[in-house]
């Protein structure tokens, strides 16, 4: 089938793959090129390296809306338009161009999860199933009809980036299935149930910010659902910032660590529980890291980066002297 692609992240280059290798990509759709993050150079998508890699031709507009843009992209003759990431909203008339319209890989199971941060919100709400969805564009956002989906399960402490990487897979594997239904005529694509419907926008900064008086479990989910981008943040009690990328759950009981966290076989030491803020450093478990108080319970921090210096595991952040017992992050 000839098909016409249109993505800009990483997320979706397997999708891209996989295409090449079953069916005839004719053009590629991608975001401009933008500087890299010391600005001195151009940094292309990952689809658009990829794309260029395998010869296919490359459009980056600015506006699709553009009657140009149209015709060029008409004059490819696509029979499928396939949308992955694009981040840019597509119009009516390149959505219905193709002869057999234009679908999309959206990382959740529909109706759950409209919008820009599905993945991050399955993980942040502690989910244990997560999936994607094939689905045929709409003017609405995420509320087209759904062709397939395929889900799988969450592990207890995978953070985003993971889930990301195991969805990118599952979507490739899902889109191939949505084609074959496709050509073979025997698509029977299910509307949504629009009452079901929830959404996860894009993560603002105020929401990276750990809030330590939250439950551990909760305070937890936030850590690897925000993990490794655009990642939770505390600060220190100099204010300076510490960034979170991996914790653990610890359970305890009023006056201390919990028979059950014991038994786990950690090294626990220095645990004040009942008498301290949330926040504060209570104890820390050999060869780990630090036990920062919750709302409820405590967690450990297992992967962080203090200001200015590189990521570091649990444990170096005590012997760097970053964090002791009694400090409090804020």
């Amino acid at each position: 089938m000839r098909i016409l692609f249109m993505g800009t992240p990483e997320y979706a280059v397997a999708a891209l793959k996989m295409l090449c290798e079953k069916h005839e990509v004719i053009g590629v759709v991608t975001r401009a090129d933008k500087p890299n993050k010391r600005g001195n150079k151009i940094q292309f998508s990952p689809v658009k390296e990829f794309a260029l890699a395998k010869g296919i031709p490359v459009f980056q507009p600015e506006n699709l809306n553009d009657d140009g843009v149209f015709e060029a992209l008409s004059d490819l003759n696509p029979e499928l338009s396939v949308v992955v990431a694009y981040g840019m909203i597509v119009p009516d008339r390149l959505i219905n161009m193709p002869r057999h319209g234009t679908i999309n890989i959206h990382g959740s199971l529909l109706p759950r999860y409209r919008g820009a941060a599905p993945m991050q919100y399955s993980v942040l709400n502690g989910d244990s199933e997560a999936g994607v969805s094939i689905m045929y564009i709409t003017r609405e956002l995420d509320a087209g009809d759904v062709i397939l989906q395929k889900s799988i399960p969450v592990g207890a402490d995978e953070t985003f980036g993971e889930l990301h990487d195991r969805l990118s897979v599952l979507g490739a594997e899902a889109l191939e299935e949505a084609i074959g239904l496709i050509e073979s005529g025997n698509v029977n694509a299910v509307p949504q149930d629009g009452s079901r419907a929830t959404f996860a926008p894009a993560i603002s900064k105020e929401e990276c910010v750990i809030d330590w008086s939250l439950p551990a479990q909760q305070v937890h989910n936030r850590i690897r659902g925000l993990s490794p981008i655009p990642c939770a943040n505390t600060h220190f009690s100099d204010g300076k910032l510490l960034k979170v990328y991996r914790s653990e759950i610890v359970r305890c009981a009023p006056n201390g660590v919990s028979g059950e966290s014991a038994a786990a076989g950690s090294d626990i030491t220095g645990f004040d529980f009942a008498g301290a803020d949330c926040g504060t450093v209570i104890g820390v478990i050999r060869k780990k890291g630090a036990v920062i108080k919750c709302g409820t319970d405590a967690v450990c921090i297992t992967s962080a980066k203090p200001e200015g210096k590189k990521e570091l595991p649990g444990f170096e952040l005590i012997n760097g002297h970053y964090l002791k017992v009694g400090d409090r992050l804020i």
